[in-house]
């Protein structure tokens, strides 16, 4: 017994201080209940639930426009309290505002005015003399645009018009006046205290939803903006450092833009900066500016059959000087065609001292004084060489010799393509790839010297084609650009970014494209090179500035040539040089054609 009724005293114990700690915590959550100020939550009428907004002694619910709200069943929400003296679920007169007093759980009592608006509604609009359908009228709350035929004479127009919820201020109906510029009026509420302004246009232009007519970058006004969905793509007939730019939007008449978006200073190359414009019916859309793109005529566009090269034989184009170099293996000497920069045929490269007869001049660069490169194929056990020229006009000479036991290799090399990046007289890089192989071979010009050993790299992949290239980068820039087809598990034709030690950094796969070029241009990079996809040869330049691959995923150049074919021997190139201080660029795709623009 003794045992039973100590157990009996300890759970009457712990009872006593489960019940004090409950009436703890219920006295917390009075007290903490005490500093909380009763309010309106919610406003239901004829059984919507709306909620308020608070300005200081004032709770403003705001219902659609032209709502009656003479006679409608009012239910008042609290909070931490309770009504005083108001009888919910039962009909008000809500076009004035209701005083409301409330009494609060922590013993105070609040006063409230009770504010319901609906907005004014037009309800009936005519212009004497003029046909205007309801689908021409365009009504928001600050605003009324009136759309009227092309050929209306807007000096002298009668207009009258009606409200709900609403009273006409500063506007008298029937009186003839010039609707050439906006006009203003307002409406008083049924309140008989709020008033609400509109600007009033009547215009002959097209009105209605947000629309963006063009941009300005940095003063430029764009040649065409397309818009998908929602995505303006701007075509910019300048080129720019777009990651800062000034811009500005022309939107569609009375369309009005977010005073929140500046346009200073904007990053283009994100693609992803938003605008919210409202149309002239009063519906905001929020609009995202894509990547800018290049938008040119070119000097010159030929069709392949109007450039008298035989089938799959262009295989390298070039700036030099004043003139666009075209080469083929097909017809004459075999050396270059030389192109004006009209388009004008001036004829072919000098070949004297030059062996070309037995593969002709497949492949060729030029440095950035306009010297000349030119190779042959080799594919033989002896002496190959690269000749030089000092420009497109000149005589060329031997340059570089190459042969399998200067190169240190077990088969007879194959050039595959030749790049230049520097100046011959100067400081410059050389590199020729092998064909059908992943030696890289890199030779150095320094002071006007050139190291006539190369350094041997290897491309990461194998599979290669005959024809692709490695473009060094830019003087003062560390890193090549590998463009090559070659097909291969973890590589199918395309774009390989490497480090200085010719070691892969990323890449972009899934195009066939053979050369290109890369350029430093007001301390911009650039990348130009031509791709051929469904028998389009596709022309692309992208800013590399940033080394990211999104940027060489992101073009700011990305257009067709008008004619399409095959392209058996998959050679396509491309070329960048400042000309007279401004940048040009030549892109060609065997069997499509040959484009020349300037970029400036």
């Amino acid at each position: 017994m003794k045992k039973i009724s100590i157990l009996i005293s300890r759970v009457m114990g712990m009872l006593a201080l489960l019940s004090l700690l409950m009436v703890s915590c219920k006295d917390d959550n009075n007290n903490a209940r005490e500093f909380e100020e009763t309010k309106i939550v919610g406003v239901k009428i004829d059984n919507e639930l709306f909620t308020p907004e608070y300005t200081e002694g004032e709770t403003k619910v705001i219902l659609p426009a032209g709502k009656d709200i003479s006679n409608v069943k009012l239910q008042i929400l609290v909070a931490n309290g309770s009504l005083t003296d108001f009888q919910n679920e039962i009909e008000y007169d809500c076009r004035k505002p209701l005083p409301v007093k409330l009494k609060g759980y922590n013993g105070t009592t609040v006063e409230t005015i009770l504010r319901i608006q609906s907005p004014p509604k037009l309800s009936f609009f005519v212009i004497e003399g003029l046909s205007v359908s309801a689908g021409d009228v365009f009504e928001s709350l600050s605003s009324l645009i009136v759309q009227v035929p092309e050929t209306t004479d807007l000096t002298r127009l009668k207009v009258t018009m009606e409200f709900t919820n609403g009273t006409l201020v500063n506007f008298e109906n029937g009186k003839e006046l010039d609707y050439t510029s906006p006009r203003n009026f307002s409406v008083k509420g049924v309140d008989d205290e709020t008033v609400y302004p509109y600007e009033f246009i009547i215009t002959t232009e097209i009105v209605g939803p947000a629309f963006v007519k063009a941009l300005k970058v940095n003063g430029i006004e764009t040649d065409s903006v397309t818009i998908n969905g929602t995505v303006l793509t701007p075509y910019v007939p300048a080129l720019f450092d777009f990651t800062s730019a000034n811009v500005e939007l022309l939107v569609g008449y009375g369309n009005k833009i977010d005073p929140s978006f500046t346009g200073s200073n904007v990053n283009l190359m994100s693609g992803d900066n938003k605008v919210k414009v409202t149309g002239s019916n009063g519906i905001e859309t929020e609009f995202t500016i894509g990547v800018p793109q290049l938008s040119f005529a070119p000097l010159f566009a030929k069709k392949y059959s109007d450039l008298g090269f035989a089938s799959d034989n262009l295989s390298a184009i070039g700036f030099s000087g004043s003139y666009l170099l075209a080469a083929n293996h097909s017809a004459g000497n075999k050396l270059p065609v030389i192109f004006s920069l009209t388009g004008e045929n001036v004829g072919r490269m000098d070949a004297t001292g030059v062996d070309a007869t037995s593969y002709g001049i497949r492949k060729f660069a030029t440095d950035d004084k306009g010297a000349v490169l030119v190779l042959s194929l080799g594919m033989s056990a002896g002496d190959q060489w690269v000749y030089k020229y000092d420009s497109a006009t000149g005589q060329g000479s031997k340059y570089i010799n190459f042969s399998k036991v200067l190169l240190g290799v077990d088969y007879n090399p194959r050039s595959a393509g030749i790049s230049i990046s520097g100046s011959l007289d100067g400081n410059a890089t050389i590199i020729i790839p092998m064909a059908q192989r992943t030696d890289i071979f890199v030779w150095t010009v320094t002071g006007g010297v050139l190291n006539s050993t190369p350094q041997k790299f290897s491309f990461p992949y194998t599979g290669t084609s005959y024809y692709w290239s490695v473009q060094p980068m830019p003087a003062g820039i560390k890193g090549f650009t590998g463009l090559a087809t070659a097909n291969n598990s973890g590589f199918s034709n395309g774009i390989v970014c490497f480090d200085e030690t010719m070691s892969e950094t990323q890449k972009l796969t899934d195009m066939v494209v053979t050369d290109g070029k890369t350029i430093k241009h007001k301390d911009r990079i650039y990348l130009a090179y031509t791709a051929h996809s469904n028998s389009k040869g596709i022309m692309r330049i992208c800013d590399i500035t940033d080394g990211t691959l999104e940027s060489y995923k992101t073009p700011i150049f990305n257009q067709a040539m008008s004619v399409t074919a095959g392209n058996t021997n998959a050679t396509v190139d491309a070329d960048l040089s400042v000309i007279e201080g401004k940048l040009h660029v030549a892109f060609a795709c065997t069997n499509v054609g040959l484009y020349l623009y300037c970029l400036e």
